[in-house]
C-alpha cells in the first residue's frame, strides 16, 4: 500500500471502472475532484499486488458547519480481488492517516450495514446533516482530536465547488 499519485490516474480510472461496473458516476466525481483540486494526496492511497493496482481510496476536502473535513469516495478493489480484505485494509490505513493529520472525523456515503466495522456510525443524531440522502447512508467516523462542536450542513467537495 502506498499514497496514490498522478501517474496513477488512467490505472486508478479503469480500476473504478471495473469495480463499479462502468462506474460513470464514481468516475465523474473522481474526475470532479481532480479538475478542482480538493483531493487529499497524502490521504488517497493505492493497494498494488506485482505492480499492479487492486485498490484504491479517495479522499477529498468537504465542507461540515463552515468547516473543512476529509470525504471519502469512492473505495475500489479490482473484482477479483474483492472479498480478500483489500478494501478493509485500504480503510483502516486512511483512518489512521487522517487520524494522525489530526482530522477530527471522516464522513462517506456509504452501505450501512458494511461501514460500521470500521468505526462509522450516522451522522444526523451527532449533528452532521447531508441534505441529499436523509438516511444512514451518510456517516461519519470520529477519530481522536472530534469534539461535539462538528456539527451542521455537510456538503461533498465537489458539490460545493460547483456553485
Amino acid at each position: 500500500m502506498r499514497q496514490a499519485v498522478p501517474a496513477d490516474d488512467d490505472a486508478i480510472d479503469e480500476l473504478i471502472a471495473a469495480a463499479f461496473d462502468g462506474g460513470e458516476a464514481e468516475l465523474d466525481i473522481v474526475r470532479a475532484i481532480r479538475a478542482l483540486g480538493i483531493a487529499l494526496p497524502e490521504l488517497q492511497l493505492v493497494a498494488e499486488d506485482a505492480n499492479e493496482l487492486i485498490g484504491h481510496v479517495l479522499v477529498s476536502e468537504a465542507d461540515l458547519g463552515g468547516r473543512s473535513v476529509p470525504a471519502i469516495a469512492p473505495v475500489s478493489v479490482r473484482p477479483d480481488r474483492q472479498r480478500q480484505g483489500v478494501g478493509s485494509r485500504l480503510m483502516t490505513e486512511v483512518l489512521a492517516l487522517a487520524d494522525g493529520e489530526g482530522w477530527p472525523l471522516v464522513a462517506l456515503l456509504g452501505h450501512p450495514s458494511y461501514y460500521p466495522r470500521f468505526g462509522f456510525e450516522p451522522g444526523r443524531p451527532l449533528g452532521a446533516v447531508y441534505a441529499p440522502v436523509d438516511s444512514p447512508a451518510f456517516m461519519i467516523r470520529r477519530l481522536s482530536t472530534y469534539d461535539d462542536s462538528w456539527r451542521g450542513a455537510f456538503r461533498f467537495g465537489w458539490e460545493t465547488n460547483q456553485r
